[in-house]
C-alpha cells in the first residue's frame, strides 16, 4: 500500500518509541505524538496519502475518547480510520471506544512479535470505503513464542 501513514497519540514515550521503532521496521511511516492537542494539527499539516490514527485510550487531559469524539464531529477529518488502542480491553472499554466512533479496537501488547502482527494486519486493510463492523470491531492478535 503507498503512502501508508500512522499517526499515533500516547502520552507515555516509551510505548511511542516501541511502537514507532517496530513499525518503521515494517516499512510503515509512523508520527508519534505525545500531545494529544497537537493531533488535529499533524493530521492538517500531513502530505497527501493514506492516514490511520490510533489513539491511546488512557491519557491524562485529553483521552482518546475525547479524540474520538472530536476527530469524528470534523468536517475534514471525521472519516479517517480511528483505532483504539488500550491496555485496558475490558467490555466497558470496548464498548466506549465503539459508541465514541473507533473504526477497531486493539489491545496494546508487550512484546515486539505481537505489534509486528498488529502492524501486518492493519496494513491489509483496505482503509478506502472501509464499513465498521461490530463483529469484527476487536482485532484479534495472536502470535506464538
Amino acid at each position: 500500500m503507498t503512502d501508508f501513514r500512522i499517526f499515533y497519540v500516547d502520552d507515555d514515550p516509551e510505548d511511542l518509541d516501541v511502537f514507532a521503532e517496530t513499525a518503521m521496521a515494517l516499512g510503515i511511516e509512523v508520527i508519534p505524538i505525545n500531545d494529544p492537542n497537537e493531533l488535529e494539527t499533524a493530521l492538517r499539516n500531513a502530505p497527501p496519502g493514506l492516514k490511520v490514527v490510533f489513539l491511546d485510550i488512557n491519557m491524562p487531559g485529553k483521552n482518546g475518547y475525547e479524540l474520538l469524539k472530536d476527530i469524528r464531529k470534523s468536517d475534514t477529518l471525521g472519516n479517517l480510520p480511528l483505532i483504539a488502542f488500550s491496555t485496558g480491553h475490558d467490555a466497558v472499554t470496548i464498548k466506549k471506544s465503539w459508541d465514541f466512533g473507533a473504526d477497531l479496537f486493539i489491545r496494546k501488547g508487550d512484546s515486539l512479535k505481537y505489534y509486528k502482527e498488529i502492524f501486518k494486519q492493519v496494513k491489509k486493510i483496505h482503509w478506502i470505503g472501509f464499513t465498521r463492523d461490530p463483529k469484527a470491531f476487536v482485532l484479534k492478535v495472536s502470535v506464538t513464542d
